[in-house]
């Protein structure tokens, strides 16, 4: 599988510390078919001249040298000069896994647009968990419901990364898809979904191709501030309508309706209601309730008692009731006595 070719865009900003780690994991790779774009996004540190290092002596790396505007605006720059049949997608401090390559490649026989492999998850550089899809499977033209059914799992693991996919190139060009650059969260998921609604094909492989390191200060977890909510309130409505979008192209998919309830419903809605009951903010508005509300509508398994997650069972009882005003009063009197508790 040498011939198929793969586009590898690295952004890169101030990953001195990581960078060989990463280069090192490429060059180890059995399957050599590849172009390495080295998205330089203005680093202040030594990141630039180990970029022009890498692509003075490797004719398959090129670099590119940008002022700083974010991860999105590099991938987007790597996707501009891409060449390969598909790109993936590899952050500066995270490192592909021995033979991934080659087994992405394998799983393109068919042709298929969209790759998923799976990845393990390092916290504190030791091994946390490990996400991949139930089995090597190639699902050709027609079947795109089963792969979405191979690969949603619980609650969309798959998707929240760019990394451990490759991407038909063609689709992306075809669509003009690119990383929104005015979101600095959950972009990538964005990118995915809205990638799903022009695949008609796809394949999985059942081991970790690709190894993430969970490092301080990263948008995933932690706790809910302000800022992060303001994060949190620009993504999410954009993320559930592009998965609305699929519901409805494929409404026998009842994988995407749970992938809808657990991650966008249960996980990213209830997490902003969760902090507008315990912070003060101008995003807590009638008009933002309405919207939020609006998402829930189209989640038919939204039940009040279905999780044991602190503040849900009320902010499902408020939007059961389906009063926006009382929900608003409720929010506004909570916050006011718990926010002393959480600034």
């Amino acid at each position: 599988m040498d011939k198929v070719k793969v586009s590898i865009i690295i952004p890169v900003y101030n990953s001195e510390e990581y960078l060989d780690a990463c280069v090192a994991g490429i060059l180890k790779q059995d399957m050599t078919s590849y172009e390495v774009i080295l998205v330089d996004d203005g680093s202040t540190d030594s990141s630039p001249l180990i970029c022009d290092r890498l692509s003075s002596t490797d004719s398959r790396f090129r670099t590119i040298h940008k002022s700083n505007g974010g991860v999105s605006s590099a991938r987007n720059a790597g996707i501009a000069l891409a060449q390969g049949e598909y790109v993936t997608f590899i952050d500066s401090d995270d490192i592909l896994a021995p033979g991934a390559l080659k087994a992405l490649a394998d799983a393109t026989a068919g042709s298929p647009d969209l790759v998923v492999g799976g990845f393990d998850i390092y916290q504190d550089e030791i091994l946390y968990a490990s996400i991949c899809p139930p089995a090597t499977v190639s699902f050709p033209s027609g079947n795109v419901q089963d792969f979405f059914s191979a690969t949603v799992l619980d609650s969309g693991e798959l998707y929240r990364g760019p990394w451990a996919k490759l991407y038909r190139l063609s689709i992306i060009k075809k669509h003009t898809l690119r990383f929104d650059e005015s979101l600095s969260y959950a972009e990538d998921k964005l990118f995915i979904y809205e990638f799903l609604g022009h695949i008609t094909s796809g394949a999985t492989v059942d081991v970790p191709v690709y190894q993430y390191f969970r490092r301080p200060g990263t948008l995933s977890g932690g706790k809910t501030t302000l800022h992060r909510l303001a994060q949190l309130y620009d993504v999410v409505p954009l993320c559930a309508e592009a998965l609305l979008h699929l519901m409805d192209k494929y409404p026998e998919a009842s994988s995407l309706q749970k992938i809808y309830h657990n991650d966008i419903v249960c996980f990213d809605i209830m997490r902003i209601l969760r902090t507008f009951l315990k912070c003060r903010t101008d995003l807590l508005s009638e008009s933002s309730l309405k919207t939020l509300y609006s998402l829930l509508e189209r989640d038919d398994r939204l039940r009040v008692f279905e999780r044991k997650v602190p503040g849900q069972v009320i902010n499902t009882l408020l939007y059961k009731i389906g009063n926006v005003r009382l929900s608003l009063l409720v929010y506004r009197s909570v916050s006011m006595i718990l926010y002393p508790f959480y600034a």
